[in-house]
């Protein structure tokens, strides 16, 4: 039975002044500057142990008029916290009484009698800032009802700013919902590089270097405590040092701070589950075998926002994460092991190859990594994916083809060749059927990918070494002269960009957008080659560069200047020879149709040295033999100027040339220059067969002008718009 309290509880002084701010503190601008824009009437300033909080609010508090309490979980029963409010607020207010300790801890006097009279009292009290610091100290069912109701209610001219180290409860979510609350997290109090570097030179005492800074910043993950401690560290150290990571005094931090304060459960529960990325009540039950670890897990992340909430689950701060790592491997080094193999099994389990390796490698199993690593292709980054399997030992059926074409989605043919040596297994086949393509070796090419395809099973999936042969085949296809067949390199992109092979998918775009141009579709070539470029652009480091489609967007856009816009990365050999020539002839092409005498012979020029001696094909050679005889193919749509565009316009009235010339401003020459211009482009031989050509690709309509005059006005139908490359012939 709990004894009644005659006495009201002693108040110590010292948990009723704000801290006063030290001078080796960073001044935190930035934030300071929030809290001073800042209108709503409750601030929450919600972050992990060490983040910063009490510096932050000492030196905005520094020249306000302010009444602070800082909170104790010694005596949060609600005489202890209530007696040390009335004593912190009666400075301030006038006639605040010392009610006995009986009514204190009675929860019905303080709803109805004193909670009501301080409101009350601090209506009348003028602007006042009140801190309710260590607001997680507060686990009283009555003391937590109270304080919520008081701050429901507190007066318009007193703000409250609530300070907690664990997730808030309470009147934060109304508060927030009527636009009452301001709020300050951990990424907000997180110091930034600037700050970093500043706090650790006045710490150690010394000058730090940005490089330096930037090390420390990114061990700590901008942790205030963190790099403090880590200043501290450095003094006395040459400047350069390398501090041990997590250092101990963070470890020792992080001991008194956490673990010593959890049941023996939770503890080995956080200690276990530090190989985690993210903790979920699954994932901790079965890894770490902790009985009820789903409860345990929730306790602690209601309890601490050392523990951050993510989609599915809780993130743990980096840094104590990496403290627990390491009392976890000097108390028990032997479990580490056993934690991580669990892991990659249930991560492989659940489909999640790329990070089921990272497990099996720190467990030891070399030939479960290799094996997981292989089976990340093709969706794993290609640079990643040719790391991890160049720090393994051994090897694992399909790694060589699967480290081949990563080098070929690198831009590495040559390494790619390489690797390939003595396989000879369909993975194999389909991406030598890519490096054929790569010399330029058409039948060698189709030899490949046929035998590939040839062993489909029917009714199977796709693996990615058969969606890579199919796009090689319609690659050849396309340079063979069977463009008219590539449709299939639609699907197949699909199907690649699907597994994730954004190499494959990048590569059949380009294909099909050369077989759509060489069969006299350029307007829906656009289609393609928009995409090819779009994936291509989402992470160059991924994937090839889509030549073809590249050079097709720029002589589309008129941005011909006798290069091929590409770029492959560290590639040390140039794209396929035939996508490079085709290229070329797109930008001469392109080149020719400005007027661009110069660069379309300099783009002539490239196009056949681009196949260095190799067989042109029959989709290639009529192109580049019509570029020798000064023929243009028209595989490119026409483009009209603006000044062409009106004209057309005007064409399509009754306005004589001379005429057109007076409305639009121009000499007489100038529009017959046009007119013929756009003959030419139209492929019309007269000014009705022009008119005629421009309303079978756009849709005439007419409207009032800005005078009220009846005006035409062109829209451009979907194709259309690609002919023409406007948004439309508007009057």
């Amino acid at each position: 039975m709990t004894a009644i309290r005659i006495q009201p509880p002693v108040v110590v002084r010292t948990r009723l002044r704000p801290p006063v701010p030290h001078p080796d503190d960073v001044r935190r601008s930035r934030l300071l500057a929030r809290l001073d824009a800042a209108s709503e009437q409750v601030i929450l300033v919600a972050a992990p142990r060490g983040a910063g909080k009490t510096v932050l609010l000492a030196q905005w508090l520094a020249a306000r008029r302010c009444a602070w309490m800082s909170l104790s979980s010694h005596d949060d029963s609600p005489a202890g916290v209530w007696s040390a409010m009335l004593e912190s607020v009666r400075p301030h207010c006038a006639g605040i009484a010392a009610p006995p300790a009986a009514l204190l801890d009675d929860q019905t006097s303080l709803f109805t009698d004193i909670i009501p009279g301080l409101l009350n009292a601090l209506a009348s009290a003028g602007p006042l800032v009140l801190v309710l610091d260590g607001l997680d100290a507060v686990d009283h069912p009555v003391t937590r009802a109270t304080l919520d109701e008081f701050v429901r209610r507190i007066p318009g001219n007193v703000r409250v700013v609530l300070v907690t180290a664990r997730p808030p409860t309470g009147p934060v979510a109304a508060l927030r919902a009527a636009g009452r609350l301001a709020e300050l997290g951990e990424d907000d109090l997180r110091l930034d590089l600037a700050e970093t570097r500043q706090l650790l030179a006045t710490m150690a005492r010394r000058p730090v270097s940005a490089a330096e800074a930037s090390a420390l910043w990114r061990d700590h993950d901008g942790w205030a405590t963190g790099v403090r401690l880590a200043g501290l560290a450095l003094r006395n150290q040459p400047s350069g040092t390398r501090l041990p990571h997590p250092l101990p005094s963070i470890e020792d931090f992080f001991r008194a701070e956490v673990l010593e304060r959890v049941t023996s459960r939770q503890r080995r529960l956080l200690l276990y589950s530090s190989v985690l990325a993210e903790l979920t009540p699954d994932g901790c039950a079965e890894v770490t075998e902790v009985p009820a670890a789903g409860e345990a897990l929730a306790a602690l992340a209601a309890s601490s926002l050392l523990l951050g909430r993510t989609g599915a689950g809780f993130r743990c701060h980096p840094v104590l994460r990496l403290v627990l790592r390491s009392v976890l491997a000097a108390e028990q080094p032997g479990v580490l092991a056993v934690l991580h193999a669990r892991a990659a099994e249930r991560l492989r389990r659940l489909g999640d190859p790329d990070a089921a390796y990272e497990h099996a490698r720190l467990a030891g199993l070399d030939d479960v990594a290799m094996r997981l690593a292989v089976e990340a292709w093709p969706a794993a980054h290609p640079r990643i994916l040719l790391a991890r399997l160049d720090r393994l030992p051994g090897a694992a059926p399909g790694a060589d083809a699967v480290a081949a074409a990563a080098e070929l989605a690198c831009g590495n043919p040559a390494r790619a060749a390489a690797r390939l040596a003595g396989a000879d297994d369909l993975p194999a086949l389909a991406v030598r059927a890519w490096l054929a393509l790569q010399r330029g070796d058409l039948g060698a090419a189709r030899r490949d990918a046929a035998r590939v395809v040839g062993a489909r099973e029917p009714e199977s999936s796709s693996p990615w070494w058969l969606t890579m042969a199919d796009a090689a085949l319609g690659t050849v296809g396309v340079w063979e002269g069977q463009a008219a067949d590539s449709g299939r390199l639609v699907a197949t992109a699909q199907e690649a960009a699907d597994a994730g092979h954004r190499d494959v998918a990048v590569r059949a775009l380009d294909a099909r957008t050369a077989g759509l141009l060489l069969t006299g579709e350029p307007a829906a070539a656009l289609v393609p080659a928009r995409e090819a470029v779009a994936l291509h652009e989402l992470d160059p480091t991924r994937c090839v560069a889509p030549v073809v489609a590249y050079a097709y967007l720029a002589a589309t856009a008129g941005a011909g200047h006798g290069t091929i816009p590409w770029s492959a990365g560290d590639a040390s050999e140039p794209p396929a020879p035939h996508a490079e020539a085709f290229a070329w002839l797109l930008l001469a092409h392109a080149a020719s149709t400005r007027g661009d005498a110069r660069q379309a012979r300099r783009a002539r020029a490239q196009a056949r040295p681009a196949l260095a001696g190799l067989p042109s094909g029959p989709a290639l050679a009529p192109l580049l033999e019509g570029q020798r005889s000064g023929r243009t193919p028209d595989f490119l749509p026409a483009v009209l100027s603006d000044r062409e565009r009106a004209v057309l316009r005007a064409l399509s009235g009754p306005l004589t040339l001379r005429e057109i010339a007076a409305e639009l401003n121009v000499s007489h020459n100038t529009v017959k220059t046009h007119v013929r211009s756009v003959f030419r482009k139209l492929g019309a031989h007269d000014r009705a067969a022009a008119v005629a050509r421009g309303a079978a690709a756009v849709r005439v309509t007419l409207r009032a002008g800005p005078d009220g005059a009846p005006g035409p006005r062109v829209e451009v139908a979907p194709r259309a718009r690609d002919l023409v490359r406007s948004p439309g012939l508007v009057a």
